[in-house]
This record gives structure tokens, sequence and C-alpha cells, in this order.
């Protein structure tokens, strides 16, 4: 998967002159300006930095999140943490250690499980195929050993929602899947659709679905995991941040930069989800706010719509996510985020607090309206 990539155009003259240091060309460039741009926000920087830095503190010390413009795709905030003690000696190994962690810019390549959060994309990979979302239903149920979720044909593992829910969801449309998060209609959405949609779905927003060099065969083995976001699957806070920017935009896709454009954008859009798609699921995740797992954000001034997410970890806690957009509606402007905190465990706990203070200070910036 892609997780940087650069322009080296403007350098051509360099290389091909690179022995006439009085050419035209090379002269020209080393007169135009070299001045950077970016799209920060500062206030907004400085303000997520701190939320940031406060929540991870308060579990495993490691935490990221990124704030984008849905709407041109630029980037407002980008936050990771640790960062790095300049003043801290790197004399022996456990120093050094410590100080390449903390240079890892997690919000722009950490890769992480993404858990629930998956599930808008398993959700655009259905709606992508012309699937009826309320009328394409999975049973939840009791398990023999009392955990809620399904046994699906042809796979022997059992599908297990969270331990927290106690009551089977029954019979449940895409709508209801999505604001409870149940696992076992995701996973079983998942086989319904087979590889193909998830894979390309993925592969548009930059998603890896497993490292495998067999990674066909991989992916039908772990396609009901695959669909709940467990498995091999892995993804950075931008790519999930640039996902809820897609849906906010009415199914616009755009890629997401960080030094101002002077030239004009494409007039072709990068159309990821059609407007009806996009607005429907842009609705399903106000609700998870409303009555899902975020309800924790139900009051918010700013009509925040999300998804939580708890990626599960072999013998650790698991990571909290919360991935969004504010406001849900009618806005003159908004902003798409994403928001990891390591080791964390419930995202609805852990991570849609945090979304709470950076919407807020997004506003205070005159970034939400």
């Amino acid at each position: 998967m892609w997780t940087i990539r650069r322009d080296y155009r403007d350098l051509v003259p360099l290389l091909r002159h690179r022995y006439e240091t009085g050419h035209p060309a090379v002269v020209a460039l080393r007169r135009q300006a070299h001045d950077v741009r970016l799209t920060i926000d500062a206030g907004l920087q400085v303000r997520v930095t701190s939320i940031v830095a406060s929540y991870a503190r308060k579990s495993a010390g490691k935490a990221a999140a990124v704030v984008i413009d849905p709407d041109t795709g630029e980037l407002l905030a980008n936050a990771s943490y640790p960062w790095p003690d300049m003043g801290a000696s790197e004399s022996d190994a456990d120093n050094a250690e410590a100080a390449a962690d903390s240079l890892l810019d997690r919000a722009r390549y950490g890769l992480y499980p993404p858990g629930s959060t998956f599930k808008l994309v398993t959700a655009s990979a259905a709606l992508r195929q012309g699937v009826d979302p309320g009328t394409t239903t999975f049973a939840c149920t009791r398990l023999p050993d009392g955990r809620v979720g399904a046994r699906i044909k042809g796979w022997n593992r059992p599908i297990r929602d969270d331990v927290l829910d106690t009551r089977p969801h029954g019979t449940i449309d895409m709508h209801e899947g999505l604001v409870h998060s149940c696992n076992a209609y995701f996973a079983q959405l998942a086989v319904t659709l087979g590889p193909e949609p998830l894979v390309g779905t993925a592969a548009r927003l930059g998603i890896s679905l497993t490292p495998s060099k067999t990674s066909a065969q991989r992916v039908r083995e772990t396609l009901p995991q695959i669909g709940y976001g467990q498995g091999d699957v892995v993804a950075t806070p931008m790519r999930m941040a640039r996902v809820a920017a897609a849906i906010a935009s009415d199914g616009v896709l755009r890629e997401t930069h960080w030094e101002q454009q002077t030239t004009a954008r494409s007039a072709e859009p990068d159309v990821f989800l059609d407007r009806h798609a996009s607005r429907l699921l842009a609705g399903y995740m106000r609700d998870v706010v409303l009555t899902g797992t975020g309800r924790s954000l139900k009051g918010h001034r700013w009509r925040i719509a999300g998804k939580t997410g708890t990626a599960e970890l072999a013998g650790r806690e698991s990571h909290a996510w919360f991935v969004g957009f504010a406001p849900y509606g009618t806005a003159t402007r908004r902003i798409a985020f994403a928001i990891i905190i390591e080791n964390a465990g419930y995202g609805g706990a852990s991570a849609a607090p945090v979304a709470g203070e950076i919407v807020t200070a997004a506003a205070q910036s005159g970034l939400v309206q």
C-alpha cells in the first residue's frame, strides 16, 4: 500500500544539466521561490496535539489524530504522540528505541487493525455493488458458549460480538448492524459479497487487507474477519479519516494534501460512492452517535456523525478508534477526522471523547460552521 508519494518532476532540469550550472533552466529553478505553505491550521494543530497527548497519557502513552477538510482534502491537523524528547540521552538501547519510536508519525504511517471502523468500508463495498441495505438482513444469535454472534457455513470458527453484547441482535439490516456495531452482520455481509468487492474498495482507499504474498487466498480464508476490520487488515488513521471525508462530501474521494495547492484541482471528481449511498451511510453514522455505540457524543453541539472501533490484539488491550465528521447535515464548513488511542480499550469510551474535544476546538477556530 502507498504511504507516501513524491513528485520530482521539477528537479528534472537539475539532473539533465547537472554539469551546466549556468544553463537557463537551472538558473530559473534556482531563482524561483522555494517557500512551503502548509494547509495546517496552527491554532487547531496546537489544540489537537494537546488533546491527543492528554488522552494518550491516560492509557499506554501512544495515540494519533488526523483532521482534514472533506471538501478540499486539506490536512488541518496531524498529531502523533509521543513526540521526541530533545533533551533525552541515547546512551543506552532503551533510550535509543524510545527515541526511534517517538519519531514515527503514527497519524500518517502507523499501521493498525481498524476494528469496527472498517465496517464503513464493508458497507461502502456493498453499496457500490448495489446492495439494498434495508432488505439485506442477517441473523445475530446466541452461540452455544453463551456469547452473541453467528456461525457461517463453510467456516469452522464462529463469529463473536463483543463480550459486553449480552443480547443477540436478532435479524437486522445494515443500519442496525452499523449502529450496534454487530460483527456477525458484517462478517456475513463480507462473505455474501465475496473477496473482489472488498479488495477493490479497500484498494481505492489505500487500505491493505493482507500482507501475504498469496493475498487472494488469504483474503478468502479471512473474509468474515475482514468484514469487521480484523484478520490481517491494517490502515493508517489518515486513510480512515479519508473514508469519513468521502462519506461527508457526498461520496467524493479526495487525496489528502498538506501543501497549499497553487494550481486548480481536476474538474473530474473521483466518485467513491454516489450521493444517495453516501448520504445514507452518513445518516447511519449519525445514528451511531444518537442511539448506538457512540452515544456519549449525543449531546454535542456540532452534530457529530461517526463510527467507533475496538481493534482486538492478541495478549494486549484493544486499540480504541473513533472515525467521523461534523457537523452532520447542512453546514458551511465541516471537518472529518480519525482518532486512535493505543491499548485504551473501547472506542466509544476512550476515543469518542477525544473526537468531541477536537470538534469543539475546530469550531473555535472557525473550521466548523
